[in-house]
């Protein structure tokens, strides 16, 4: 019997999931599900052939489903999720799967009396370039990190239900914990309400992972849209630009320091730090996208890299803040 996928949730991002599918020419056809009919009969209206109907209820008679997809919101998923876990299938969560701790406490419990298995749609975890930084930094290519700063921002789409640490950080957290694998610590934070009372609207956080100060700052209120990552080490200056289309990696042959302590006078205070300027260079791959990465490591069935532990260490950090 062919293994056959079904994506539940038929919203922005679900037909983006629909068409990926198809673009991989993996399927003739898939399953779709959502309980708003009308979004169903658009994506039967775009699709074609290509899309079958069915409903939540009816998930179990089709014995040829074995992944699925979820691309729903997190109010509904705890209730999804628990019909779906006792029919042993693969499963992807549309990030961040849960907004409440204890419903991942919840899930892991009905896990571990399954055969299902449960990752979560942290994308970036499957972007070329952030790949290639953790390669680089495993392999101490870089030096080693002082310092690192994540900014994403742009205008819209602003939330109503969470503010866009939630909405936005989220993917930095990701990365940060992807990268580094060791514990994120919150240390402070600033949030601006703009558009009314407790919406969150422009934050910035400070962490340390180890003795590296982590910044990121996050806006749905920005007029340009910025992705970047700076990573300061004691031997060079990266940059990740995902903006950049040309340059979307620059390597700074860059660092400054201060003379050893052997070496201080009393005149140390007017001494300046040594600034050294190198070559820059830039890297740029034959990146594949990120979102087709993802569901062909799904449908290979590869190592769980963004499981529910990995996601409930990220919604930990992130209700510690917006419970402060």
């Amino acid at each position: 019997m062919k293994k056959k996928f079904l994506i539940i949730g038929c919203g922005y991002w679900g037909s983006i999931i629909i068409n990926s599918i198809k673009n991989l020419n993996k399927y003739k056809d898939i399953y779709i599900c959502d309980e708003d009919y009308k979004k169903m009969s658009i994506a039967k209206k775009r699709y074609g052939n290509f899309v079958n109907k069915i409903q939540i209820n009816e998930i179990s008679k089709y014995k040829d489903i074995h992944y699925v997809y979820l691309a729903t919101p997190p109010s509904k998923n705890l209730d999804l999720i628990k019909k779906i876990i006792p029919l042993n299938k693969k499963i992807l969560l549309e990030k961040p799967g849960f907004s409440k701790l204890k419903e991942f406490y919840i899930i892991n419990n009905l896990l571990k009396k399954s055969k299902s298995e449960l990752r979560f749609g942290y994308i970036y975890l499957y972007h070329d370039y952030i790949n290639y930084l953790k390669k680089k930094i495993q392999q101490d290519k870089f030096g080693k990190i002082k310092y690192i700063k994540f900014e994403r921002q742009n205008f819209g789409p602003i939330r109503n239900d969470v503010n866009a640490f939630a909405d936005l950080a989220t993917h930095d957290l990701s990365i940060l914990k992807f990268l580094l694998n060791k514990k994120i610590v919150l240390k402070n934070y600033i949030k601006h309400d703009i558009l009314r009372t407790n919406s969150g609207d422009i934050v910035s956080t400070n962490f340390k992972v180890g003795k590296i100060p982590i910044d990121i700052n996050v806006s749905w209120l920005n007029p340009e849209k910025i992705r970047k990552i700076t990573i300061i080490t004691n031997k060079k200056m990266i940059l990740f630009d995902e903006m950049n289309l040309e340059k979307p990696i620059q390597i700074f042959d860059n660092y400054a320091s201060y003379p050893k302590l052997s070496k201080f006078t009393k005149s140390y205070f007017a001494k300046k730090a040594f600034v050294y300027k190198g070559k820059s260079t830039f890297i740029k791959l034959k990146d594949k996208k990120s979102l087709d990465n993802e569901i062909n490591e799904f449908l290979n069935e590869k190592k769980n890299i963004s499981d529910i532990n990995f996601a409930s260490d990220i919604i930990k950090i992130s209700n510690k803040l917006i419970n402060q």
